[in-house]
């Protein structure tokens, strides 16, 4: 909450008038009490008469005669004394009691640990609309030392005319490398000595990069003043400008000071050199010279965040003193209002025998729109100390990291992004597969039963229906076919004649033959009978499906490859046939099939035809599955629609007119084509019976039924064999980039971003979540396209919530 207190001195009275929130106000009116005014020039006067020599301004003590035997310094503590007496007697006046009981419950008795000291205490913006007002030591008065609060209030200043908004360079300092740049302008040194002042600045180089500019002797006045206004309006911009020397107040050019002896520059000619400096970073000013109440308004109403100034004339040693205690405070990462506060609470307690009253003199003058000046540090160590995460920022990113790795959770999201991502394609117009398919299926279906005759006592399968549909695709040049029914059931009359049916295919086209297996609950492997087809003419694979992914192959393993990895490899082989090397299937071979090939992708044949890398297993994947994870693991791609990655055809069609059946399908050419025999969706199918063989269709998969049929219908695990095969030869082998892995980079994009959030002002905030938020949804529109023409999933839902848990609450904050 900002509170601003303005006060008008009308002829005898004084109006008060506090203003904050959305058109809130309390005014109140009580006489000026004229002793005020006496006991503040007796105070004055003493306070010159005691520093007389070596002043920062051009000062007299008009009317008074110097005597060397007066004790100054117990004349200056007693007008302090009488003076501060008077004028808080005179704030305590009934009539401000509302006023200050309103800062008072505004305020909190105790600031919570750990909180920033801007965020802790709370800062009254006070404006004094004449000049006899402002100089009055505002900065002591205890609002509310009467109600036993307000030890956290802090009064800052601010002139009564501001018609510039706030230098936004708090925002863009955090983006300038480096080291604070200082510009420090010393001016007419005549009766001074800035070797302190040097000293004093000099002592803080690690933190500030210092350039001095100032006169020179025998120099030309006139070049002396471009220098400096070059020096202003350097393109590089500055943090922070100095000025030591003399100094005076005059309102029609907002102060002067003094550049070199007998010269002085008026602060309006600078007032362009200065806005090109604001405008390059210049935020902070720091005038250690006499009296600057015309300077510090002129500056913040050209819109410099914050101006400190000494409101009377100041002694050099004190003006060193002060600035070495304020420059140490601001090395120590105070912001401006506390290393003020703090160094004249030093002045007052350490040095009040030494620079009596020193303590009443220095002002912070604040913009109301800006943020507490705070030197950026720029060392390795605070750095890492800055990115540090809060309690609060390791909950989020451990919750989030956690929820990543639960199965159900993965599995849900992996279903709701394959649903969007099919919704993308079709809106995009993106619905192709990147290569024909050349994948059929031949199903099973509850007709071909009943045509059958079988219905009722499908499991396990007949074995003479497979028999005449290996015969007829045989027929039709199939060389690839695939069967995705476990045969390990022995069947005297059937199994006899499906074997025979497997010996003429492979005698007479070489045809290739892939049996379905799997490891049963003993860790037993379960596959094809020997008295069905011979492993030295057949291949094995595991026909397992895992959570919409493909199984990936070891590569030279010794255990059964994937169901759809081997008949890829066998449509791969049988598409290179000038390789006389390529295994083929012989029934007098005396060594397995799946040992021959083996050997002949043996890593030293370069020249054998390969399956993309992605197809085998990661060893990230490998090791991911300790957690009943599957990083790197490919998908089975459901946002693909079904007639982009392979064709349907029910059995019955099939063997009452395959000619006819292949060439509505397109003209199919078996002998370019994978076959793959599975079940189509009738009840007893799968190893269990009751539907095992039928799967509950993923959102993606619905997606594209509704869009093609109207309706909706189960997804058998052949189709799923399907999408594999399609995946592999194609290739298209999309790969999910873990989840785990991208929240933790979002925790580091988010902490850099809170870290440039925290120095933003609330009206800047809307611009703040309207980037964030379409940035938010660039990234997920890039995570879509990405899927598209890379094949990578990145992760979008997780990554964005730890970002936006990182900068949401100081989101929140900034509109509190």
């Amino acid at each position: 909450m900002v509170y601003q207190l303005t006060i008008h001195k009308i002829e005898q009275s004084c109006l008060f008038e506090l203003t904050w929130g959305q058109g809130q106000r309390i005014a109140a009116s009580l006489p000026y009490p004229a002793p005020l005014t006496t006991l503040y020039q007796a105070w004055r006067r003493a306070y010159i008469s005691y520093y007389q020599r070596a002043l920062r301004g051009r000062v007299a003590a008009k009317g008074q005669i110097i005597t060397q035997n007066t004790d100054w310094h117990s004349q200056v503590v007693q007008a302090e004394a009488r003076l501060l007496s008077e004028f808080h007697k005179w704030l305590r006046h009934e009539a401000l009691f509302d006023l200050r009981a309103e800062l008072v419950r505004r305020e909190p008795l105790q600031p919570p640990k750990n909180t920033p000291s801007q965020l802790a205490k709370q800062s009254l913006f006070l404006s004094c609309s004449c000049l006899e007002i402002a100089r009055l030591p505002w900065e002591t008065w205890e609002i509310g030392a009467d109600l036993r609060q307000g030890e956290h209030i802090r009064i800052v200043r601010a002139p009564s005319t501001i018609r510039s908004t706030a230098s936004t360079t708090a925002e863009r300092r955090p983006m300038r490398r480096g080291k604070t740049r200082v510009l420090a302008i010393l001016g007419d040194e005549r009766g001074l000595d800035f070797k302190g002042d040097r000293a004093a600045l000099n002592a803080q180089k690690k933190l500030l990069d210092i350039h001095y500019v100032g006169w020179q002797p025998n120099e030309d006045v006139l070049n002396l003043k471009t220098r400096i206004c070059q020096a202003i309006a350097d393109p590089l911009g500055w943090d922070v400008l100095f000025f030591a020397g003399h100094s005076n107040e005059a309102a029609l050019v907002d102060g002067q000071v003094a550049i070199a002896p007998h010269t002085a520059i008026a602060m309006r000619e600078l007032m362009p050199y200065l806005r090109q400096a604001k405008q390059q970073g210049l935020q902070f000013a720091i005038f250690n010279s006499c009296s600057g109440l015309d300077i510090a308004s002129g500056l913040i109403d050209l819109g410099l965040s914050q101006v400190a100034i000494m409101r009377e004339p100041i002694h050099n040693d004190v003006a060193q003193a002060f600035l070495v205690q304020f420059l140490q405070r601001l090395a120590s990462f105070e912001d401006a209002e506390e290393a003020l506060v703090e160094t004249c609470r030093f002045l007052k307690l350490a040095k009040n025998l030494t620079y009596p009253s020193a303590y009443l003199v220095p002002s912070l003058f604040r913009h109301p729109e800006s943020v507490p000046y705070r030197i950026q540090p720029t060392g390795w160590q605070y750095q890492l100390q800055r990115w540090r995460l809060g309690w609060y920022e390791v909950a989020a990113v451990s919750i989030l990291a956690l929820v990543s790795l639960l199965p159900m959770v993965r599995s849900g999201l992996l279903d709701q992004r394959l649903l969007a991502q099919a919704i993308y394609r079709n809106w995009t117009g993106q619905v192709t597969a990147p290569e024909p398919t050349r994948v059929l299926i031949v199903q099973i279906d509850t007709e071909t039963l009943r045509k059958q005759r079988i219905l009722g006592d499908a499991n396990p399968i007949d074995r003479a229906l497979l028999s005449d549909l290996i015969a007829t695709l045989v027929e039709q040049k199939a060389q690839v076919i695939g069967i995705d029914y476990l045969l390990d059931s022995h069947d005297p009359v059937g199994n006899p004649i499906l074997n025979q049916t497997l010996q003429q295919a492979v005698d007479q086209r070489s045809a290739w033959f892939i049996f379905a297996g799997i490891w049963d609950n003993q860790g037993q492997w379960q596959t094809v009978l020997p008295e069905i087809a011979s492993p030295n003419w057949s291949l094995e694979g595991n026909a397992n499906v895992p959570h919409w992914h493909l199984l990936p192959r070891r590569p030279f393993s010794s255990r059964p490859a994937p169901f759809s990895y081997q008949i890829a490899v066998a449509h791969t082989l049988t598409q290179a046939q000038s390789d006389s090397a390529i295994p083929r299937p012989h029934r007098q071979s005396q060594t397995s099939l799946h040992h021959q090939l083996e050997q002949y992708f043996d890593p030293s044949r370069d020249h054998a035809p390969q399956l993309p890398s992605r197809a085998y297993l990661h060893p990230l994947t490998n090791f991911s599955y300790l957690f009943h994870q599957r990083w790197l693991q490919p998908l089975i791609d459901f946002s693909l629609p079904p007639h982009q990655t392979y064709q349907r055809v029910p059995a019955w069609q099939l063997l009452e007119a395959p000619a006819s059946t292949l060439q509505a399908l397109g003209d199919i050419n078996l002998e370019n084509w994978v076959v793959l025999i599975a079940a189509g969706g009738y009840e007893e199918a799968g190893l269990a019976g009751s539907g095992g063989d039928i799967a509950e269709p993923p959102p993606a998969f619905d997606y594209w039924q509704r869009q093609m049929t109207g309706t909706s219908r189960q997804l058998t695990l052949g189709e799923s064999h399907g999408y594999m095969v399609h995946h592999l030869l194609t290739p298209w082998l999309v790969l999910p980039l873990p989840a785990l892995s991208f929240i933790l980079l979002a925790g580091l994009v988010g902490k850099a971003l809170s870290l440039c959030l925290v120095v933003i002002t609330p009206d800047r905030k809307l611009w703040w979540i309207g980037g964030l938020a379409v940035g938010t949804l660039g990234y997920g529109w890039l995570s879509l396209q990405l899927y598209i023409s890379g094949a990578v999933m990145l992760p979008w839902l997780l990554p964005s919530l730890t970002v936006w848990c990182f900068v949401g609450p100081i989101l929140w904050k900034k509109h509190l």
